[in-house]
């Protein structure tokens, strides 16, 4: 449902839950310029505005309105980067009063978009000075984290675009240089051009709902949004090499693959994925880490949306070269076919278990719905991407296998 050009409202009634769940999605290309400033406004949304000018003050109208959650988050796919604005409360059901909290909870939404907490085209410089320590802070906790570090690494390697390159969070320096006018600027650009999907799950009255969102007066709008993005294959192996004084080493693979969200290959390279490093039962665990004691933790994942399926391990930097040859060694088992129909059927029965089991998530069930708008015929139902995944066989495996090939290694020595 369109209620202006680029601003839409996505509704799933259901009683499952004990709470209604809105989720307000902004939508904009991915960028250098605007994502420190995006990130700063999503830390400034959720913890002051000009109706509620303290934190305290913020968090006490949240107390009374039954202990409501209110929330922001920032994610990617692709060259389109996110900012999500998450308010949970109450269902009616519970309450004496019929359809007072969500009205409540759209005019607390309103008070945060529409009256923020600014002085002179800019946020509240003590306000955001705070908020911009604390985002610091944890962008510094972050390259702590030795995996973040080499996930980080590996995209510079694996990646040719810069947008790319780039943490959803941005990075310290360019966060370093916003300032409480320019994230402001970014914050009323999110407002006036990026594309807005609001959707509700729970208990809610569609009408009175849709009158209250028309009543933001949100102008016409058409943002161009690449979801998808995939780069050519390079002849070229790029590698990076990184010591540091830790105890444990960490290598990364790169696998580029051709292969985009819906195509015949979709499917097999889920379950190909899933039989590699998606569980325990999988080929890098039982092989590498069980069997031969050479990583302390070992996985893979693919992003469908960017071309490229990542393989991580935690192991001792005497067991580099091993590691790198046993990994490849499982890839070509896998292009090979030397896998056994059992292994298979338990994969798909894993597969099917855990898609069945994150329909209980609220956030699961919003973001089929996000990107049933956004794939239109592409997309999968629930029922039509099971049906699927049992018609996958040995034969898909081995041609999705023979589509992989290693495009970037990072490797962080440690002691």
């Amino acid at each position: 449902m369109e209620i202006t050009k680029g601003v839409r409202l996505h509704f799933i009634q259901s009683e499952k839950f004990k709470t209604n769940k809105i989720r307000v999605r902004f939508s904009a290309p991915m960028s250098k310029e605007t994502v420190a400033g995006r990130v700063l406004t999503a830390s400034m949304l959720e913890t002051v505005n000009a109706v509620y000018p303290t934190s305290q003050a913020f968090r006490e109208r949240l107390a009374n309105l039954y202990g409501a959650d209110y929330s922001t988050s920032l994610s990617r796919r692709g060259l389109v980067h996110y900012l999500d604005i998450n308010l949970s409360f109450v269902r009616d059901k519970f309450l004496s009063r019929k359809n007072v909290l969500t009205d409540a909870m759209l005019d607390f939404l309103k008070a945060s978009l529409f009256s923020p907490l600014v002085s002179q085209d800019a946020f509240d410089e003590s306000a955001f000075e705070i908020e911009k320590k604390n985002i610091l802070n944890d962008l510094e906790a972050e390259i702590e984290n030795h995996f973040y570090h080499a996930h980080r690494e590996l995209d510079k390697l694996f990646y040719e675009e810069e947008e790319m390159q780039m943490p959803r969070v941005g990075t310290i320096e360019l966060i370093q240089k916003e300032t409480a006018a320019s994230s402001f600027a970014a914050f009323q650009q999110m407002l006036q051009e990026n594309q807005i999907d609001f959707f509700f799950i729970g208990d809610f009255n569609e009408v009175a709902v849709r009158e209250k969102i028309q009543s933001f007066n949100f102008a016409p709008r058409q943002q161009e949004l690449q979801l998808v993005y995939q780069q050519e294959y390079s002849n070229v192996l790029r590698e990076g090499l990184e010591q540091k004084d830790v105890h444990q080493s960490i290598i990364e693979l790169a696998y580029h693959f051709p292969i985009q969200y819906g195509e015949s290959e979709h499917l097999p390279l889920v379950v190909l994925n899933a039989l590699l490093g998606g569980f325990a039962h999988s080929k890098l665990f039982v092989n590498l880490r069980e069997r031969e004691g050479l990583a302390y933790t070992i996985s893979s994942n693919f992003d469908i949306f960017s071309g490229m399926m990542r393989i991580y391990a935690g192991i001792d930097r005497s067991n580099r070269t091993r590691t790198v040859a046993l990994i490849n060694r499982q890839i070509l088992d896998l292009k090979r076919g030397n896998f056994s129909q059992e292994e298979l059927n338990q994969t798909k029965k894993m597969l099917r278990n855990s898609v069945l089991l994150a329909q209980d998530r609220q956030n699961t069930i919003l973001e089929r719905a996000y990107m049933a708008s956004v794939l239109g015929n592409k997309f999968l139902s629930l029922e039509a991407w099971l049906k699927a995944l049992e018609q996958v066989r040995k034969d898909d495996i081995i041609k999705a296998a023979g589509l992989l090939k290693l495009q970037a290694i990072y490797f962080m020595e440690g002691k």
